[in-house]
């Protein structure tokens, strides 16, 4: 009795529009432009804005532009984004939104966050939740950034059996025990 296992690459479907994906990346760069620049629409839009865009909602509009881009390309072949990949798309852009409530500003009235303005203790609270926040979503558009690329490679299964058949003493060689 023999076992064998062979992966095998999953066969794509009928091709779709890419719609998800598309979708995915217009949502990454309005979640980059919330955590950037949302702080203005509440009047308390200050100095880090610049920074801000500059690193963290550029990472954000790269990391989930890309994933976007690769859930289209899985769409268009024919092949299953994973509810997993879904997942953690979606987790990065509600930890992206509650980051850019809780991300603080300098203003003319000092340190503020859209949650709390300048009022404390809510904004030491709100500028303590902003990091794990940030973490959290960024970690979460790697991971699934990662998820769909694979996605769009097809995922690949392992397909086992055992096989019954005895096995012939004339293919060992002397020498060589089994």
């Amino acid at each position: 009795m023999t076992y064998s296992a062979v992966r095998v690459r999953a066969t794509p479907g009928d091709p779709g529009t890419g719609h998800r994906g598309t979708s995915v990346m217009v949502s990454g760069i309005a979640v980059a432009g919330w955590i950037s620049f949302g702080r203005h629409l509440f009047g308390i839009g200050g100095d880090l804005t610049v920074v801000y865009a500059a690193t963290l909602g550029a990472t954000f509009a790269v990391l989930l532009v890309l994933a976007g881009a690769a859930v289209r390309r899985t769409e268009l072949r024919g092949y299953r984004t994973r509810p997993l990949t879904h997942a953690m798309l979606i987790a990065s852009g509600v930890c992206a939104v509650l980051f850019g409530l809780t991300i603080p500003d300098i203003t003319p009235a000092g340190l503020q966050t859209i949650i709390s303005g300048p009022n404390e203790p809510a904004l030491g609270i709100a500028i303590g939740v902003a990091n794990p926040l940030g973490v959290v979503g960024i970690a979460t558009a790697i991971i699934a950034l990662v998820l769909a690329i694979r996605d769009a490679r097809g995922r690949i299964t392992l397909v086992e059996s055992w096989d019954d058949e005895e096995p012939e003493a004339a293919t060992t060689s002397p020498g060589i025990a089994r």
